[in-house]
């Protein structure tokens, strides 16, 4: 618990600098207008891998899989790192986003169980490349000590057989929600860089096909699937419901006021990058300080519900009074502080979500409620 608490700070430090120096190279590469696309297919790949990784960790073991995970995100940030176009930048983002996916799915199975300038960007995802080994080194090396004293004291752990990941992880209705999601979700953010935008016929034809996939999907899951993606008992599970009703109205305000928050900040204030991140790190700062005391009032109080719809409450406040917070002619104060009444909301909100949902399901179930709540 003491590596995994370690290691999820370095990968704090190094998902919120990766956040922050993001923007830089979107602007050089000028691509800002689809600054929402490594975010989306983000999303997407932790709806279809989280369950997936889940399943595979038994068949090859769990230090096996978090290695070859924090492995691959070493690999995407090094393609980052060394991109000189966007799309050598969202190769790199895809392949950081399937490793940090496994790390995290894992990470929450295993607790659940038992300098941002124009010319340092580089730098800066080097920087997060060192964060994540160190953290790999971090976690991994105790995961394969105990692993193996294990086997060595208990004998070997029966492993899993890839024809049973066969037979138990349903791909085909993995395909499906994964082409669901992307032929409805891209051509929102993509159809903007066309000239007839909605009417053009990919973008008509992309949304076509994810209706037609969607009813796939849904006909899939009811009439053939023996081991549905999104099983009944999750759904029909009223707290799991709720946490996640929850979640996606958090995910919603979060998304919406901050694909282009940076940018907003750079061009209405006339202020450089760095100045913009650290007006808006009021957000992450409450969002950290929260978590921990809602966890302990969770636990001396042993309720969570109250928690998701307070939180929602805090963050709908902040929302509302970032409105006057971001006109240009607002004092730097104002934006810092509505920025921390949102994160004081969301942190609340999302580790409530959380435990509400592993607090309600049978273990066999968490990696999947943890899936659709993310």
């Amino acid at each position: 618990m003491t590596c995994v608490i370690f290691a999820s700070y370095l990968f704090s430090v190094d998902y919120n600098l990766n956040f922050a120096i993001v923007f830089i190279p979107l602007s050089i590469f000028n691509s800002s207008s689809l600054a929402a696309i490594a975010p989306t297919i983000t999303n997407i790949l932790t709806v279809v891998l989280v369950p997936f990784y889940a399943k595979f960790s038994d068949v090859i073991g769990r230090a096996e899989v978090i290695t070859i995970a924090l492995l691959l995100k070493v690999i995407g940030y090094i393609v980052q790192t060394s991109s000189n176009n966007f799309e050598q930048l969202t190769i790199g983002g895809l392949v950081a986003s399937i490793g940090s996916t496994g790390y995290s799915c894992l990470q929450s199975v295993i607790i659940a169980g038992y300098l941002a300038t124009e010319d340092t960007w580089r730098l800066g995802l080097t920087v997060c490349t060192i964060l994540v080994a160190l953290g790999a080194v971090t976690l991994v090396t105790p995961l394969w000590y105990l692993q193996r004293k294990g086997e060595k004291q208990l004998g070997e752990r029966p492993r899993r057989t890839f024809s049973w990941l066969w037979k138990q992880f349903d791909f085909i209705g993995v395909i499906l929600l994964a082409a669901t999601l992307s032929l409805l979700f891209f051509p929102l953010i993509t159809a903007g860089t066309y000239e007839d935008n909605f009417r053009n016929p990919i973008i008509i034809g992309c949304l076509c096909a994810g209706g037609v996939f969607l009813v796939g999907l849904l006909v899939w899951n009811a009439k053939f699937s023996t081991k549905p993606m999104l099983p009944k008992r999750i759904w029909s599970d009223r707290t799991v419901m709720g946490a996640i009703c929850g979640s996606i109205v958090s995910g919603m305000m979060v998304s919406m006021n901050y694909t282009y928050f940076y940018y907003y900040l750079v061009v209405t204030r006339k202020i450089d990058f760095p100045k913009s991140y650290l007006l808006a790190r009021g957000y992450q700062m409450a969002y950290y300080i929260i978590a921990p005391i809602t966890g302990f009032l969770m636990r001396k109080f042993l309720v969570t519900r109250r928690f998701i719809w307070i939180g929602l409450i805090i963050q709908t406040i902040g929302t509302i009074i970032m409105i006057p917070a971001r006109l240009p002619g607002s004092s730097d104060f104002f934006v810092a502080a509505s920025q921390a009444v949102v994160g004081l909301g969301d942190g609340m909100t999302s580790l409530a979500s959380i435990v509400s949902i592993t607090g309600s399901v049978h273990r066999r179930d968490y990696a999947m409620a943890i899936s659709v709540n993310l």
